[in-house]
């Protein structure tokens, strides 16, 4: 089964047993959803979850105080891709993306994704072209979706490309 990280455990919060999580995906309704998380390869039972402030708080069932709560300190957080997909809001997820073969739109290749950031603008999408990687925005002007594929305005690409 494959899983996508979602979140890692910062630290615990109160003496309730829930966890303060940083956040990794924007699909928030696959996360406070979630009946079942997996931590450390075990698959953990989840009270309830819920988003403040942009973190995720996350209650596990019968982590019960805080000293069972900090056995999860800086543990990373999965979900099965599956039930990702099932709550996702644009086209592709960022795992989906990585390894992605580019098309212009008259169908000649204009490269591979290979690396995808995110620093709170436009996200960079790294495109390998023909052994020379660029980095571009991953806006509207560049990048449309036509049948489920990703195509790329070749002059605007041109532009954009560093």
């Amino acid at each position: 089964m494959e899983s996508l990280l979602i979140a890692k455990v910062l630290k615990p919060q109160g003496i309730k047993g829930e966890l303060k999580c940083k956040l990794f995906t924007d699909v928030v309704a696959a996360v406070t959803n979630a009946k079942q998380v997996i931590i450390q390869d075990n698959i953990c039972q989840v009270e309830k979850s819920v988003i403040r402030n942009g973190d995720l708080y996350l209650k596990l069932l019968g982590v019960n105080d805080r000293n069972n709560a900090e056995v999860f300190r800086n543990c990373e957080i999965f979900l099965p891709k599956k039930e990702i997909e099932k709550f996702k809001t644009s086209e592709f997820l960022v795992d989906d993306l990585i390894g992605m073969l580019l098309y212009d739109e008259k169908g000649n290749f204009i490269g591979q994704i290979v690396d995808y950031e995110d620093y709170g603008a436009a996200p960079i999408i790294s495109v390998d072209c023909n052994g020379h990687v660029y980095e571009v925005p991953y806006i509207e002007s560049i990048f449309s979706t036509k049948n489920h594929n990703l195509i790329v305005n070749k002059k605007t690409f041109e532009e954009n490309k560093l």
